[in-house]
Order: C-alpha cells, then sequence, then structure tokens
C-alpha cells in the first residue's frame, strides 16, 4: 500500500502522528514527510526512529505550524504526495473553550486550507483525523472539528480532482498525550489524591494500536468523502477508568482521596458516537462503520461561513466567532461554557 510512495503526515509528533509513522516507515515508503510545530517533540520522534529508518527511505523533519499555509503550499509543490494523513490539532477541551480564535485556525482553518491545497497539487488520498467530540458539540473544540468534517466532506462531494478524502470518528485514545489514565496516575503518585469531575461521566476509549490497524483497514476500502466511526464498544466512566489508574500502581481504593470539581467548560457528561440525523451502515470490516449525514451544502453557502470565520478572526472577534459556528451547526449547544448565552 505504501510500497515507494510518498507520505505527508501533519501532527507527525503526537499520538496519533507517532503511531502511523512508526507503522509506515516499516513498510518501505519511497519518502516521509513529519511536520510538527513542536521541537521537543519532533526531536524525540526522530530519536525513536534512528534505528528504525532504512537508508532508502528519504525522512523529512519539518517544525512547522499547520497555520503556515505558505509553507504547506511549497512541501506539497515540491512533493507528489501520495498519501496526506491529517492529524494536527488542538484537542483539549476546557483549553480550546478559552481560545476559541486559536482552536478555530487550527483545526478548521487550516484543515480547509490543507484540504485545498490537496486537491491543487493532486494528493492521492487525504485522510483527517476527527473526534466523537464533533457530534452534537458542547464545546468550541467539537463545533472547530465538525466545521472540519463539513468542509472535508463538501469538497469531496465536488470531484474537484483526482484527491480522495476519508473522514475517521474515534474516542479518546488510551495513554495518549493529556489523557485521562495518564492524568490520574500523576495525581496519585504525587500525594493520592484525585480531582474528578464528575464520577458518572462517561467517555470511549480506543487504544492506538487498534487506531492504526482500523485506519489501514479503512484506507483499503474508503469511497471519496466517506466517513468513517471505528467500533468503540461501550462507553466507561471516568470512576472507572480511575478504578484502572488505582490499580495499575498497586494501590488500594482507601487510600485514595478523590474530590469531585464538576464537569469542565465544554465538557459533556456522556459523549456521543452519532447525531440523531445520521445513520450507521455497515462496511466490508466488523469494527468499521460508515456514517451517512445530511449534507447537501452549497458551494456559496461554504464560501461565506468561511468569509465571515475569517473576518471575525481578523478582527479578533472571539464572540462573533463563536455565533458564526452555531449560526452554521444547529446541532452545537454549549455546556459549562460562557457562550451558552449565544445559543
Amino acid at each position: 500500500m505504501f510500497d515507494n510512495k510518498i507520505i505527508l503526515i501533519t501532527g507527525a509528533a503526537g499520538t496519533i502522528g507517532s503511531a502511523i509513522t512508526h507503522k509506515i516507515i516499516s513498510l518501505n515508503p519511497k519518502k516521509i514527510i513529519l511536520l510538527d510545530n513542536s521541537e521537543t517533540a519532533l526531536f524525540y520522534l526522530q530519536q525513536s526512529l534512528n534505528n528504525k529508518i532504512s537508508e532508502k527511505i528519504n525522512v523529512n523533519f519539518i517544525l512547522e505550524n499547520i497555520n503556515n499555509k505558505k509553507a504547506l503550499k511549497e512541501i506539497l509543490k515540491k512533493n507528489k504526495i501520495d498519501f496526506l494523513f491529517h492529524a494536527a490539532a488542538y484537542k483539549h477541551v476546557p483549553v480550546i473553550e478559552k481560545n476559541p480564535i486559536a482552536g478555530v485556525l487550527n483545526n478548521t482553518i487550516a484543515t480547509k486550507n490543507l484540504a485545498d491545497l490537496a486537491v491543487k497539487y493532486k494528493v492521492s488520498h487525504f485522510v483527517f483525523f476527527s473526534t466523537d467530540k464533533a457530534v452534537n458539540p458542547s464545546s468550541v473544540m467539537g463545533a472547530t472539528k465538525l466545521m472540519a468534517e463539513k468542509y472535508i466532506d463538501f469538497i469531496a462531494s465536488k470531484k474537484l480532482s483526482k484527491t480522495s478524502f476519508l473522514t475517521i470518528r474515534f474516542g479518546n485514545i488510551i495513554n495518549s498525550n493529556g489523557s485521562v489514565i495518564p492524568l490520574f496516575k500523576k495525581q496519585l503518585e504525587k500525594n493520592k489524591t484525585i480531582l474528578l469531575t464528575n464520577k458518572e461521566a462517561s467517555r470511549y476509549i480506543i487504544t492506538i494500536d487498534k487506531v492504526i490497524t482500523l485506519l489501514l483497514e479503512s484506507i483499503k476500502i474508503f469511497k471519496n468523502g466517506d466517513l468513517f466511526l471505528f467500533d468503540m464498544g461501550k462507553a466507561i466512566t471516568v470512576q472507572q477508568m480511575l478504578n484502572q489508574a488505582i490499580n495499575e500502581l498497586n494501590l488500594k481504593n482507601e487510600e485514595v482521596v478523590i474530590k469531585v470539581v464538576g464537569l469542565r467548560p465544554g465538557e459533556k457528561l456522556h459523549e456521543e458516537l452519532l447525531e440523531e440525523s445520521s445513520k450507521l451502515l455497515r462496511t466490508q470490516h466488523s469494527e468499521i462503520f460508515k456514517i451517512k449525514t445530511k449534507q447537501n451544502l452549497s458551494q456559496k453557502k461554504i464560501k461565506k461561513v468561511f468569509k465571515i470565520l475569517l473576518n471575525n478572526i481578523k478582527s479578533n472577534k472571539e464572540e462573533e466567532v463563536i455565533k458564526t459556528l452555531k449560526s452554521f451547526l444547529k446541532n452545537y449547544k454549549s455546556l459549562n461554557s460562557k457562550f451558552q448565552s449565544l445559543d
């Protein structure tokens, strides 16, 4: 699949990007371009690959911001990209709730720019990683990813080039950077006191190994414009995740002090995998589902909403940016957020 191909991975030093990198390196690509905006993370990725890179494979480590459209243009112009994996994103819900303009720029505008460039420079396959937080979003982060999903769906439906677009949704990756179980462990190791948002809060979780396995299977079976959902099993509660962390550290429940602090800005009590207006269809693979959505967006409407977003961002009008998202995404309803007044 990747033999003698040219690959670009954005967010290459993150949990998803680095896992894709390690897998594809072993599959004999011609060239792999690893782009990330974190110098330290990119350094550690490079160190982790030192003994795994064949002399035949050209590996480029690029320290760059995904919002630098000129830089992205040069990369795509100079390289005939066969596979583009777009994993770069801001993912922490409370942080983006307080920094909505940065979130929209990084997760929505940058994705649009990259998709447009992929079409212009005839990238063969474009894979975009979304999140279950895009389903009936209650946060700015979720809304930014849903906007990006909708743009990918729009551009794929226009069949503007030979580029085939695939969007993949899944939940939280176990032990990813900043995820809950490693955070619990750090708190427990420090003073055996846990700050818990809500014992009943539930999340869908998946291992990174399963994500990579299903990603490779998805590439074999997808058609342009597909939105896939990986089998996430049953949601588990935050309390269950805490119990796992306690067990892994060989602690006893009575040793742990729990302080319930309430849900943070933008957080839901229970995550969702599918909107009521969407349908879940089976594919050839038992753990990969296709989401069928109602999407009939005109080019005029898409251009208008992105123009308004960019104008408000340039003017640093935070509230207007959120209003624009809410006017376009009718199912975006803020929770535990200062933006609830705009619903």
